[in-house]
């Protein structure tokens, strides 16, 4: 039991880390409507589409991925399209 509640946390530990740290989502001023739970939706398909991305480099972080993406248009690109 105890194993299983470790691997559930590490999970949700590093989704949620990942979202506050790298989308800052714990600072978001969505409040109204539909919002938070729009943007929660979009942030985790980056989130997904940045890790499912293969870089040449070694040790390419997302953090870097997405300021790769943020400079680079082909990258972007490659990042939502997967080519």
């Amino acid at each position: 039991m105890g194993g299983y509640l470790r691997g559930h946390w590490s999970i949700e530990n590093r989704l949620h880390w990942s979202l506050d740290f790298l989308f800052r989502e714990d600072a978001s001023h969505a409040r109204k409507d539909h919002a938070p739970e729009n943007l929660n939706v979009l942030r985790k398909t980056a989130l997904a589409r940045l890790r499912a991305t293969t870089v040449s480099e070694k040790r390419f972080s997302t953090k870097r991925k997405i300021f790769k993406a943020s400079v680079n248009p082909e990258f972007l690109y490659s990042v939502l399209f997967g080519k």
